[in-house]
């Protein structure tokens, strides 16, 4: 392909992984698999919308050629924007986009406390967790179950979590795993709350559609998808093949996989709905072969995803990639580590939106709120150093050195009190001098935990009208 999309985000050149002259060999290898292999479709509908487009059908596998996957990357769009419901600029994907959208965790079932114990998740957990995404200014989406909600009823749960998140939170929503008709009555509530026929055209929810790797969709993420598309909204594709398991022992073979099953998606996406906004996008994860588990942070996972990074922008599509996992147990050295080997290296690769970045622990099991606060710095931390060195003057970096003598200072110029403001700074690492620190002796996760109780102390108990609240519960109860 021509006309490798340059990207304005954050570094203007983000780091590649790949060989640019290998990226037309991954291509070709791609559409190898989709139409020589086949991806097997469990739900028949799906594999009759493909069809009618084209596509060949042998049982349940689907053939792809060529031609449909490049008429369907055609129709999707390069960037796209998602609604605030309180009237704050949307957030944008894509072209123009400034920094990371950062979404929180998803599906992990305990929550570890500050002391080491775990426990499992509750819905009030789950209100917690929603609320810190809501008045953080690093966080920009909602949903979909950053931690599990345990005791929440069973029936009709996808729309009690639906008004849970909007209880709690403002930003753009992604969704849960729902069949055709729980999804319409996901729909029809968010009507209730945007309006009347909003949603034809607004993006308001995505969904993360989770194929089965190697090369499977299964019927719930086919119905999902596919209800998402016919109403206009957003779709993250989200392989997450386990390499020596679910995926090659090879990270070119795994980076394959993970396109096949992208194009895949957006093929079904498309020929639901041409348009339909997708988020191309990478779990690549490991296996230690002494446990035969999952690891998710391992460097070459990190790798894998970067290389997704520099083939969604080869398609000219935004990028998502899970970037702040960790095989910790609590929040250590381990934690921070490997946490900030997946969020630098997907950062400086380009990626556009990153999730399970904040708070994870254990595999994508467990969530700690002292690591949610902590991850919130060091996501900062990263977008701050992908803001680059600033504006370049001449004339008044030479005048500002100028005016200083010769081993003067710089303490009363002009420029340091313009600029000491503009300074990062930290909000739970400790910076100051050890004779102030020894006066309290206060340890960053004994400080992560204030900022948090503060935080969720300052929340309102719902951000929706009264009346709109009740009215959304009474529907809930009649489905």
């Amino acid at each position: 392909m021509d006309n490798i999309q340059k990207t304005g985000l954050f570094l203007e050149n983000p780091i590649e992984v790949i060989p640019s002259n290998h990226l037309d060999d991954i291509h070709e290898l791609t559409i190898d698999i989709l139409s020589k292999k086949g991806v097997l479709v469990h739900l028949e509908e799906a594999r009759d919308i493909l069809a009618r487009q084209g596509a060949r059908i042998d049982g349940k596998v689907v053939y792809f050629d060529e031609k449909l996957i490049m008429q369907s990357l055609e129709s999707t769009p390069e960037s796209f924007q998602m609604i605030n419901r309180d009237g704050k600029p949307p957030l944008v994907f894509g072209k123009g986009q400034k920094q990371p959208v950062v979404c929180p965790g998803n599906g992990t079932m305990s929550i570890i406390e500050a002391d080491g114990s775990k426990r499992p998740s509750t819905t009030l957990d789950f209100d917690n967790i929603t609320k810190l995404c809501e008045s953080s200014d690093i966080v920009d989406m909602v949903g979909s179950i950053p931690v599990e909600a345990s005791d929440m009823p069973t029936k009709s749960r996808h729309l009690h979590l639906l008004r849970h998140l909007m209880r709690h939170s403002h930003k753009p929503l992604i969704g849960v795993a729902t069949n055709f008709a729980e999804s319409m009555e996901s729909f029809n509530m968010l009507e209730m709350v945007y309006g009347n026929g909003f949603l034809k055209n607004n993006h308001v929810i995505a969904y993360s559609v989770n194929p089965t790797s190697p090369l499977g969709f299964d019927p719930l993420a086919c119905q999902t998808l596919i209800s998402y598309a016919k109403n206009n909204q957003v779709l993250f594709i989200l392989p997450g093949p386990m390499a020596g398991l679910t995926g090659p022992l090879d990270m070119y073979g795994m980076l394959a996989v993970i396109n096949a099953e992208n194009l895949a998606g957006i093929c079904l996406a498309q020929a639901v709905s041409p348009g339909t906004p997708v988020v191309y996008s990478s779990g690549a994860m490991t296996a230690d072969m002494r446990w035969a588990n999952t690891i998710t942070a391992a460097p070459e996972g990190s790798l894998v995803g970067m290389a997704a990074m520099q083939l969604a922008r080869y398609y000219h599509l935004p990028s998502r990639a899970m970037s702040g996992l960790s095989e910790a147990k609590q929040v250590d050295y381990q934690a921070g580590m490997e946490t900030m080997q997946n969020y630098l290296g997907h950062a400086m690769a380009g990626v556009g939106v990153v999730n399970e970045c904040l708070g994870v622990l254990d595999s994508i099991m467990s969530t700690s709120y002292e690591k949610w606060i902590l991850d919130e710095e060091l996501i900062s931390r990263v977008n701050k150093m992908n803001t680059g060195l600033g504006v370049f003057d001449r004339k008044e970096i030479f005048n500002t050195i100028n005016n200083v003598d010769h081993q003067g200072t710089y303490l009363l110029e002009k420029s340091v009190f313009e600029n000491c403001h503009n300074i990062w700074k930290p909000n739970a690492s400790l910076w100051q001098p050890y004779e102030v620190w020894q006066k309290k002796r206060q340890g960053i996760l004994e400080k992560a935990g204030q900022i948090c109780k503060e935080r969720l102390a300052s929340q309102k108990e719902s951000l929706l009208e009264a009346g709109l609240d009740k009215e959304l519960g009474a529907y809930i109860k009649n489905v």
